[in-house]
């Protein structure tokens, strides 16, 4: 459950004071509960199609690893990128692919870090990828004994360890943790920002289970750490972000440090602000609603202007961005295809993680959403007072639903992650959203992260 935060980028140009960053205030609690059984079939648009679904294989390097043992197979959650580098996080751990050409099968796992700590967001910058840990652990290093979670005694005492790791993939078949940070609450999600010789990692938390470390509202601040890449190793928690009371904020940050509050959203509509992206212009905000948390349910609808679970749409072009303007909002709207009526009220339909298609028209919007259950969508918001999906692809291979948490556009394809189906890594083709129309991006993507437009237009390929 990612709550994505959007901000500028690291070169101090004038334009960095009116991007905002918006954090999310809570993300979702993380109750199991199996996986769907659905129809063995796939209901999609005839402008999006599946490339290819790799299952995250715990083992990748034993040749005993069967893909079909459920239990050798990860539950995955946040993307980011790297050149041809796709960077999954998991409750298990950090997996690494390489996106591949149509004839070497487009997709192919290259290592697994095993480190069990929450969900698992991540986000890259070079060689470090910020792995979250937002579930207290024995200790803070990636060995089996380490990543137990903490006994009854160290819960009770607060002697615990949650926070964020710090890995090098600059052996991308070889992953290694060099260096970590104990913060309050841990890490539910992490956005970054490179600053120069620094890299600051924005952290948002909260209390999924009822912890000494974080039952105050001080302690679920967004956490500001600084890495200075000469030497991640001294990499330490350095100041506090406080989050509106109520509602979203939107910051400006070009004092990475000391985040500047320019305005904040309040929507009694939405239960659970969670993801948020704004679009390349810097005019519009998407903030996300994942209705009742992971595991609540809820949000499937026929309409597309059901206001549960949905993501809404507001203005904060110039002076607006000190009181958004909400213009309208947008639901998935469809019911997936349930086998009983136990099914169907647990399937979940609710706006999940997504991003902004960096579209070459500047007039043209676009929007790949997850749905968990609903599966993924494209919405045109070109009009932002009347968006439209415009695209749409939901599965069940062998009678298991799709349970999708990420569904990020980059660089000519859509890439997903399925979550407690395990059907792993997706990736998918839409019509009109190739090179033709659509910038791509050199070194990293972050989807949390959206980079100065003068900047990005230097990246086209």
């Amino acid at each position: 459950m990612t709550a994505n935060r959007t901000k500028g980028n690291p070169m101090r140009l004038k334009a960095l004071s009116r991007v905002c960053v918006v954090l999310a205030l809570t993300a979702s609690a993380l109750i199991s509960v199996p996986a769907q059984a659905g129809h063995d079939e796939a209901d999609h648009s005839d402008n999006l199609r599946q490339l290819a679904q790799k299952k995250v294989i715990i083992a990748p390097d034993d040749p005993k690893t069967e893909d079909k043992n459920e239990e050798l197979l990860a539950e995955a959650s946040d993307m980011a990128f790297k050149g041809n580098t796709l960077i999954a996080g998991s409750f298990q751990g950090l997996s690494l692919f390489k996106i591949l050409p149509k004839s070497q099968g487009y997709l192919k796992q290259i290592s697994f870090y095993n480190c069990v700590g929450g969900q698992g967001d991540v986000s890259v910058y070079k060689d470090l990828v910020i792995f979250s840990v937002d579930s207290p652990r024995v200790g803070p290093e990636c060995t089996p004994e380490d990543t137990r979670p903490a006994s009854q005694v160290q819960f009770q005492s607060g002697s615990f360890w949650e926070g964020i790791r710090i890995i090098s993939i600059a052996d991308p078949q070889n992953p290694k943790q060099i260096a970590t940070v104990q913060l309050k609450c841990g890490s539910h999600t992490n956005t970054l920002l490179p600053d120069g010789d620094n890299l600051y990692v924005y952290v948002q938390s909260y209390p999924i289970v009822q912890s000494p470390s974080c039952n105050t509202a001080a302690d679920q601040n967004v956490k500001i750490v600084k890495i200075p890449l000469g030497d991640p190793t001294k990499a330490k928690h350095v100041a506090d972000l406080k989050s509106p009371a109520d509602g979203v904020g939107c910051h400006d940050i070009s004092d990475p440090e000391k985040p500047e509050t320019l305005g904040v959203i309040r929507n009694e509509q939405i239960e659970l602000d969670h993801s948020s992206a704004i679009s390349w212009d810097g005019k519009i905000a998407i903030l996300g609603d994942e209705h009742a948390g992971a595991a609540g349910g809820g949000g499937c609808s026929e309409s597309s202007r059901s206001p549960v679970g949905s993501a809404w749409f507001y203005d904060i072009s110039g002076e607006n961005v000190k009181a958004p303007v909400l213009l309208s909002n947008h639901s998935l709207p469809r019911i997936p295809v349930a086998d009983t009526p136990q099914e169907a009220e647990r399937f979940r339909c609710t706006t999940h993680n997504f991003n902004i298609l960096p579209m070459k028209d500047p007039k043209k919007y676009i929007a790949i959403v997850a749905y968990y259950m609903g599966g993924i969508a494209a919405i045109d918001f070109s009009d932002p007072k009347n968006p439209k999906e415009v695209a749409h692809y939901f599965q069940a291979p062998g009678g298991v639903a799709t349970d999708t948490w990420s569904a990020y556009w980059y660089n000519n394809r859509i890439y997903t992650t399925d979550y407690l189906s395990k059907l792993g890594i997706g990736a998918y083709k839409m019509k009109g959203t190739g090179k033709r129309k659509v910038l791509n991006f050199k070194g990293e993507m972050n989807p949390q992260v959206q980079l100065e437009k003068s900047l990005f237009n230097a990246a086209r390929r």
